[in-house]
């Protein structure tokens, strides 16, 4: 038993080492000449490496993306741009989303993708590839309600008519940062069969805070099942130690047959576009094409070309109908679309296969609540949620965190009987074991006592671990002297070092606390371990977002102030002594 925390030692170390590795911050590839990759924006944003558009084999009157005529509409939330090169959306600029900390441009979704987002996709006959439409669409604009209809036709002469309108939000449940679209797709003659079409869910630019692009990808999901392609389908790979390896392809495939996706999406760190397509929209099969997208030569985002089998008239045309959602993945605003699409704020696993989704969303839903009675605190409101959250978080655990103390208090009375134990029976830890219970058992100590409140606060930091690198709403918002929540607090630069301060302040407090916290039953290895804990996980949190280690300080805060509060029992019972072994006869 003396060994539990020996073990729970080792474990945290291996486990934050690992993390480390996983997430530690890998340098962007240097393209001589390209630009630094930074946040979606109007200004400093990466110039693409667009190739030279070509028409698709047999188009007909396909135009250059210079001779498109342009509709703009918006809402108050979003302003999106609607191209007659395919009649579909060119970019949608987030209105209440600033781009950086300089709170000037704003985000913009599909910038720098030579192909529209919502556009239409058709399967050529010669190459059996899917090909955007770039055909001319003629707009018909109605302003008053906020809608555009476009009529055109595919390369085989297809008639086509696609409508989009903005929502305003002014309706309960009503989703301002979402297009409602239908294309109806009409035969070309009397007994011919409509054209199948596809619908292209847009790019979104990458991150500065995603460095191994992790969050850059396409998901698509049927109601149970979540299928995810990331960049690195699009990239050779040797895996580890050749377990994983793969050979890069021009586009990844899916399909859904019987249960057909409910929506395809594509995002990055902190923003989805999400494809939802009615259900009497659906069919009975569904199929998705993900491909790459070019923003540098090393650089690459990612979108997907969608498929529904929708269900033909009895004018043999054939309609698709939903909703388009371009937004921030704020928890609140997500989790109320329906069928599932909260899935794309994709929490990672540790490890690769243990899901901490569930107490993700628990926490989340926590600091959103908080955070709505602090709005009246201005600019600091999300800072001083993540403070009140660990004060609550606080209060939960105090009691077993105080039992914790109590217990090792107690304990510490017996550090000489449990010394002479470990030093009589060091070549045997089986008796070592029953004489440390049967020590326990007389003097009614616990020494699981102190395993519950790390049961505890292991889900919830790894809970915050995980929700705080997708969190939009923490994204540019500032608390003391940290100006991004969702980044880490740097204060200056040593050469190309940023000094972040939390991460060390969280180092300095874990210390604190395992000193105030005694642990007689640990030996120096142990402590050892212990206190290399205190270094390991400052490390861990170095490059994360701000608002982890902000949680980490205040909660070993509230750990010293406790230890400080909890009464030493030492001073009132007298010290046991070592046990003499009784004199035979």
């Amino acid at each position: 038993m003396d060994r539990k925390n020996l073990f729970l030692g080792l474990g945290c170390v291996s486990l934050a080492l690992f993390l480390y590795v996983l997430n530690a911050p890998k340098p962007a590839p240097v393209v001589p000449g390209a630009p630094k990759v930074v946040e979606t924006a109007a200004a400093g944003k990466v110039a693409p490496v667009v190739a030279p558009v070509a028409p698709a084999p047999g188009a007909v009157g396909a135009i250059n993306p210079a001779d498109a005529k342009r509709v703009t509409l918006e809402n108050g939330y979003v302003k999106v741009t609607f191209t007659s090169r395919g009649g579909a959306i060119e970019k949608v600029e987030l209105l209440k989303q600033f781009a950086d900390t300089e709170r000037k441009a704003k985000v913009v979704f599909n910038d720098n993708n030579q192909d529209s987002a919502l556009a239409l996709g058709v399967r050529n006959a010669l190459t059996n590839k899917v090909e955007p439409v770039y055909s001319e669409f003629v707009a018909n604009v109605d302003e008053k309600a906020r809608a555009v209809t476009f009529t055109g036709k595919l390369p085989d002469g297809t008639r086509v008519v696609r409508r989009f309108a903005l929502n305003l939000g002014e309706k309960e449940g009503e989703e301002p940062y979402a297009v409602r679209f239908s294309t109806q797709v009409v035969p070309s003659a009397a007994g011919v069969a409509a054209t199948r079409v596809w619908l292209s869910t847009g790019c979104w630019n990458l991150t500065a805070g995603d460095t191994i692009n992790q969050y850059i990808s396409v998901l698509a999901h049927d109601g149970d099942d979540l299928t995810r392609v990331g960049t690195e389908v699009f990239k050779d790979s040797s895996g580890f130690f050749g377990l994983g390896s793969h050979k890069a392809v021009a586009e990844q495939p899916a399909a859904a047959v019987g249960k057909p996706y409910q929506w395809v999406s594509s995002g990055n760190q902190f923003f989805a576009s999400i494809v939802h397509v009615d259900a009497a929209s659906r069919g009975t099969r569904s199929e998705l094409l993900a491909r790459p997208v070019d923003f540098t030569k090393d650089a690459h985002g990612i979108q997907a070309f969608a498929y529904w089998e929708s269900p033909v008239a009895g004018d043999a045309s054939i309609t698709t109908e939903g909703n388009f959602f371009v937004g921030p993945k704020e928890y609140a605003r997500v989790s109320a679309l329906a069928d599932g699409q909260v899935a794309v704020l994709q929490f990672s696993k540790i490890l690769g296969f243990i899901s901490f989704g569930a107490i993700c969303k628990l926490l989340l839903a926590c600091l959103g609540g908080v955070h709505a009675l602090l709005t009246w605190t201005g600019g600091w409101s999300w800072g001083w949620a993540i403070v009140i959250l660990t004060v609550l978080i606080k209060i939960i655990t105090w009691p077993l965190t105080a039992a914790q103390q109590r217990s090792a208090l107690k304990m510490q009375q017996f550090a000489g009987p449990m010394k002479e134990l470990r030093e009589k029976y060091k070549d045997n830890s089986e008796k070592l074991n029953k004489e440390m219970m049967k020590l326990y058992q007389e003097h009614k100590i616990n020494p699981f006592a102190g395993c519950l409140p790390i049961l505890i606060q292991i889900p919830v930091f790894f809970g915050l671990y995980t929700a705080f690198q997708t969190t939009v709403e923490l994204r540019l918002e500032s608390f003391l002297w940290i100006h991004d929540l969702a980044a880490p607090d740097t204060v200056f630069h040593i050469g190309s070092f940023g000094v972040n301060i939390l991460p060390i302040l969280m180092g300095i407090t874990m210390w604190i606390s395992m000193k105030m916290t005694p642990n007689p039953s640990a030996d120096d290895t142990q402590k050892i371990i212990m206190y290399t804990m205190a270094l390991v996980f400052p490390v861990i949190c170095y490059s994360l977002p701000a608002a982890l280690p902000l949680y980490m300080t205040v909660q070993n805060l509230l750990t010293i102030l406790q230890a400080k509060m909890t009464p030493n029992p030492t001073a009132e019972v007298v010290v046991v002594e070592p046990r003499t072994k009784k004199a035979k006869g």
